[in-house]
This record gives C-alpha cells, structure tokens and sequence, in this order.
C-alpha cells in the first residue's frame, strides 16, 4: 500500500481480481495488477475521508458548518492565555489572531510574556495590534527601551518578533533578566513575539491599559512560508487554496497528493475576476487558522468548503482534491450500473434554505467573524435562513459565491441514493489512479431521467460495494456574475472623513527592492499623524493599513512580494476629531 504499482494494460482482470478479493489462481494473485487491485482495496478500508467514506462533496460537507465547539470564531483567538498543555495552531494565509503563552515572568517592573502564534516558521507580520489598538514599531534596538510608536504606549512596551526561521535564538531580553533563562530557550521552529508591558504612573494607567492588565497581543500574519508549488518547484507563503490544501493533506495528514493533479487545481484557484466593487479576485484563496485540537473531519470541512472542494481516495492511496468550478462530466450512469436507485424530487423539506448568509472573516470588522450579505434563493413571507460558518474565507466575493452554490445544493431538483458495484471504483478515477468523477450523467429511460449530477458522498460498505447519494446540478449553478449577484458588502462604523483636514501631500517611493520599500511624504502640521495603506495591485489583496508616530515623514516597509505591483495611499488624522480623504494612489514594485 505505501509503495503501490501501476497495474498494466493487460490485466485488468487481475486489478478486479485484486480490489475484490479473489486469488483467482496462483498465477493471476502472482501479478502486479492483482497487487495494485488489492492495495487499493486495502486503501480504501478505512478511507482517508473519514471511516469509510472514499469521497465526499460539499452537499455532504454543508452539514458540517453548523455551530460547534470544535471551531472557535475568529473573535475567540484575539486572546493570549496560559494553560499547562497548549496545542499546536497551523496559520495558513494570512489572518489576525493571538496564542497561547510559551512564558510569562516579571522583572525590572516589567511584565514579560511569550504569545505562541504559530507551530511552525511564518512569512511575517502584517499588522501589530495590542487589545484593539493598530501600533507600529520604531527601530530601537536597545531592548531594554519600548520601539511601540504609538503614545500614549510609547515608553511603556516592546515587541520583539519571532518567526521560527533556523539558527533562531533566544530573545536578548529574556535572557538578561531572567537567570533560568538559556540559549536553549530559543522557541525553535515556532513564530511568536516576546513582549513586555512597563508599569506606569498610577494617573495614566487606565489610558495605556485599558484592559486593566497587560495588552492582548493579537497581529495580522502571513502564515506557514513553505509551501510547495509543483508549477515552479519552489516553497512559499501562499493562500492559493490548491496548494494549502496539499500542504496540510501532505505536512499535517502525512498522506500524500499527486502533485501534477494539485498545479492544475493551483491554476483553477488563481483565475481572477471582478468582485461586486470591482476589485479583482482570485477564485480560491485559503486564510486562517487550525489547531490540533479540533477533529480531523471539522478542519477538512473548514478548508474544503472555503473552496467548494470535492475530496476523493485515489486507487494509488494518495489523497486527490476538485476545487470548485464545472467540469463537463465523462461519465454516464445507467440502470445497469446500480444494485438499488432512489431517486427523490424535491428539496431538504423545511430544513432547506430559502436564504444564505455565511458567516465569514472580514479584514474590515477586526479580523472578526462576520454574517455575509444575503442569497435570497426563494422570495417566500417567512424564508428559513443558512448561516454555515466559512471561518477561513476573508473576502466577501469568496463567500457570496459559496452562498450561491450551498443554495442550490441544498434545493437542487433531485436527490440520489444508489448502491454501485464495479462504478464506484470508476467513479474514484479507475485503476490508473486517476482523477475522480466529481460530476456524471445519469442516463434511466424507465424513470423518465437524464440529468447531471455531483457526488455528495461515495461510502465502500464492503468490497466491490459502494453507496451513493448525490444532488442533481446544472452547470449555471457554478457561475456567478458579481455585478449583478454578489449582495451589498455589510459595511462598519468608523471615523468619518473631514474635508476640513488637508490630505498629506509629497507621497513617494524613493527606493523599492528585495521586498522592501522607503516611503517618504511631505512634513505635517504637528495637529496631524499619518495612516498609510497599502496592497498589491492585481491579487485580492487587501488594504494593509499602518499608523506613524508624531512627527515622522517616512516609513520602512518591509515583507512585501519582490517584483509584484503594489500602490500606497496616506491620509491625516487628529486625535478623535477625523481624518482626511485618502490621497491618490502610488505605484511602486519591491
């Protein structure tokens, strides 16, 4: 099984043979289709999915979107708790969250703790926030002296980061003021931040903690950095649906994928179009956290879902994956191929939604978990409402989309059940190991039929025997016109622009190279402080936004995409009273 053969042309025979159980003769359970027969066959017992499910789409996957205890909201990890076993948390793309602490002691009237942001190295961080404030940090090495910029903080914390890069050492700070601190305490292999929180004076303690006690430090990160491309060989930090998929079947599962199959699907993730505002979008994209607490079966919901994928047990073992879009089915189901048909017309009964509105994680509401727009699938007086919780999609577009297809999959015109013998191996892609049929015809005279259906789930309920339930579709059901589908974006309260407050002017980039640019702009009435947002220009990249510290008329960007187009924008604020209008974009590449 771990090292299976490709069976050969001639003995198909065998491959049947093999994948049935029957020895047939000494000299056909001799031959290595009769033993790629049996591998798969012994693959499949107990399948990757979950017991004996060999393939499972997202009409099966919707049931498991439901609330549990099992899936924290994004709200639930802006935290840093301490707990004596903490388990280990994998960041895929980027998101805002916060860790477990590795360490907490005080010392030289300054408490020092660890958040545990990652379990393994991350690209970096985006967006530093401490409770709900947005800070940036100065260049101040001296670790003994806060490099928060941001008053009233300044003076009164530190943040140094940790990304989990090899040869990493233990923070100088730590090691300094604590004697059981050693160089072994070097946090290998896991990204986090060492921080401390200075007391103030009695009179501004409320101000710089509001909390009552030490900040929560919860930063927006680009995650997990080594994920493998098999379109160009190499390994990065990437949110390309496809290939985060792979990376966790094959570093966290430890199964393995066919890496030729996973560049297509890489492909079908970054077609790009035009979400509801205009902003181009890539089809797929992949954002948030999992941690090792949660069942296997929830964190495959989670990122199967997000990208509308249909995940299949090859005949090889190895674990294959359809991110979502139609694919003009290949194969045809008759009377002949099933033991038992059902057919059911109609809807889910009066648990079938007439509105979608996934709950989803918006960048704009903190990072927080957030009720989509609506899909109104039915105009009814009182319409049952869907609210699946898709955690790791973070643009609106992503989910607008989702809550069109989980509509029409749970109020698709027929429901299938069936018992298949030899097509459900056929349906698995055959006994080359191929790809699996996530779409067929099914084709029966006597039921008055001919229509398209997707799988929902495919179960091996003995050898040669296969159950199968699937909803009919139709290939409009994948197709999604933003213009004129993709409801209204929910939108959020915050500081209103004042056309009385100038918009700062001289933006430039001086320098850009090596993922990492000089921004300068023209100096500013000591009333003002500066906000800056930047993204990249052709990707569904979101608006990165940093604060500046009073008085400054330059920032270091750093972490940027080296030869990727991005474009900044700079805006005044005052302290509680507004802001100014963004100005006008700059272009630059790092």
């Amino acid at each position: 099984m771990l090292t299976p053969q490709r069976a050969e042309a001639l003995p198909v025979v065998g491959w049947i043979a093999g994948s049935l159980g029957v020895a047939g003769g000494t000299a056909l359970a001799a031959t290595a289709a009769y033993a790629a027969g049996a591998g798969f066959a012994g693959t499949i017992i107990g399948g990757f999915v979950v017991k004996t499910v060999v393939a499972i789409g997202l009409s099966a996957l919707a049931a498991q979107l439901a609330p549990t205890p099992s899936v924290p909201a994004p709200g639930a990890r802006m935290v840093n708790f301490a707990q004596p076993v903490a388990y280990a948390e994998w960041v895929y793309g980027r998101t805002r969250k916060g860790g477990p602490l590795g360490f907490t002691g005080f010392a030289n009237d300054k408490r020092y703790y660890v958040p545990i942001l990652a379990a393994h190295p991350i690209e970096g961080i985006v967006q530093h926030w401490l409770d709900e404030r947005i800070v940036t940090l100065t260049n101040e090495t001296d670790t003994t002296k806060s490099n928060v910029a941001e008053s009233p903080i300044s003076g009164y914390g530190r943040i140094n980061v940790f990304t989990g890069d090899p040869g990493q050492l233990a923070d100088p700070g730590l090691f300094a003021d604590f004697a059981e601190i050693t160089a072994a305490h070097d946090f290998r292999g896991l990204s986090g931040a060492v921080l401390w929180a200075a007391r103030p004076p009695q009179s501004s303690f409320a101000q710089i903690y509001p909390s009552g006690g030490k900040w929560a430090y919860a930063p927006v990160l680009d995650g997990k950095k080594d994920i493998y491309d098999p379109r160009d060989g190499q390994t990065r930090f990437t949110s390309n649906a496809a290939l985060v998929f792979a990376d966790w079947v094959v570093s966290v599962l430890g199964r393995d994928v066919d890496w030729a199959e996973v560049a297509d699907e890489a492909d079908a993730c970054d077609v790009v179009a035009l979400d509801g505002e205009g902003i181009p979008r890539k089809r797929w994209e992949i954002n948030g956290t999992l941690s090792d607490e949660q069942e296997f079966e929830a964190q495959r919901a989670q990122m199967a879902a997000a990208c509308d994928a249909f995940v299949y047990e090859r005949a090889d073992g190895k674990v294959g994956f359809t991110v979502g879009r139609w694919i003009d089915p290949e194969l045809t189901l008759g009377p002949e191929d099933f033991l038992a048909l059902e057919l059911i017309e109609g809807q889910w009964g009066a648990d079938a939604p007439d509105e979608v509105a996934a709950v989803y994680t918006e960048p704009e509401n903190g990072w927080r978990e957030t009720p989509s727009g609506t899909w109104v699938e039915r105009q009814v007086a009182k319409p049952v409402r869907d609210e699946p919780q898709l955690f790791m999609v973070t643009n609106h577009n992503q989910a607008s989309r989702l809550n069109k297809r989980l509509a029409r999959t749970k109020l698709s015109q027929y429901q299938l059940r069936g018992t298949l013998r030899m097509k459900g191996y056929e349906i698995l892609g055959g006994r080359s190991g191929g790809r699996a049929h996530r779409f067929a015809r099914v084709v029966h005279p006597e039921m008055g039929i001919d229509i398209y259906i997707e799988v929902g789930e495919l179960v091996r309920e003995s050898v040669g025997v296969f159950s199968l339930t699937a909803n009919s579709v139709k290939p409009e059901d994948f197709a999604f016109d933003a213009a004129t589908e993709e409801p209204q974006r929910p939108t959020y309260d915050g500081v209103v622009s004042d056309a009385s407050i100038p918009v700062p002017s001289g933006l430039a980039v001086p320098s850009a190279a090596s993922g990492a640019a000089t921004v300068n702009w023209d100096g500013q009435n000591a009333a003002y402080v500066q906000d800056l947002q930047y993204r990249l220009t052709a990707v569904s990249s979101a608006w990165v936004q940093v604060s500046v510290a009073e008085g400054q008329s330059s920032l270091q960007l750093s972490v940027l995409s080296s030869a990727a187009e991005y474009e900044i924008q700079i805006r005044n604020r005052t302290n509680g009273l507004g802001v100014s209008d963004w100005s006008s974009s700059v272009l630059f590449t790092p």
